[in-house]
């Protein structure tokens, strides 16, 4: 019966406990402003000597939780066998750039292109100038149109996988070249 009466008085003073302890809490995690004498104001978690202080009230403090580390997607490539196609790539124009104009005096024209994530071993890519296939192509990630004539044209990169089968096109670039006129 004892213990029946030392477990009510504990259950009864367990509230008590938890509201004087959440003022003990509020307390010490006041903030008070102070204003000295010479008018400047600084900010202290306890109050001064003198009592001349106001209290400020904070809003509650916005707690968010970590995110927890997590394993980032990869991107799977077919394995590599003679019935399988390559995995997804992509290629693009670097150079020359959408809308540029090529001098008179500029004689070598390279089209270059990147190939994302890798070059395909065994690729290649040609180009597509004014909806007409050049006539070279390139196992590299440059091929050389100086050849182009005067004027504007519109330039496009294919690239083809080791059977000839393509695997991505890039976006189309449109450039100006400018040559000299021989007047005879």
């Amino acid at each position: 019966m004892a213990r029946f009466w030392q477990l009510k008085a504990l259950l009864l003073a367990m509230p008590l406990a938890a509201v004087a302890a959440s003022q003990e809490n509020e307390e010490a995690g006041a903030i008070y402003k102070v204003v000295g004498p010479d008018g400047q104001v600084s900010f202290s978690d306890t109050p001064p000597a003198n009592g001349n202080s106001e209290k400020v009230d904070l809003a509650p403090i916005n707690i968010q939780p970590i995110a927890l580390p997590r394993q980032l997607p990869t991107r799977k490539l077919s394995p590599k066998s003679d019935d399988q196609e390559l995995g997804p790539v992509s290629i693009r124009i670097v150079s020359p750039i959408n809308e540029a104009t090529i001098p008179p005096g500029q004689t070598l024209i390279a089209l270059q292109v990147d190939v994302a994530p890798k070059y395909p071993e065994g690729a290649s890519f040609y180009a597509v100038i004014d909806g007409q296939r050049w006539q070279g192509s390139s196992a590299g990630n440059s091929l050389d149109i100086s050849a182009l004539v005067r004027g504007t044209h519109t330039l496009k990169a294919v690239l083809l996988g080791p059977k000839g089968q393509v695997l991505a096109q890039s976006q189309t670039v449109t450039i100006h070249v400018k040559r000299t006129i021989a007047r005879g």
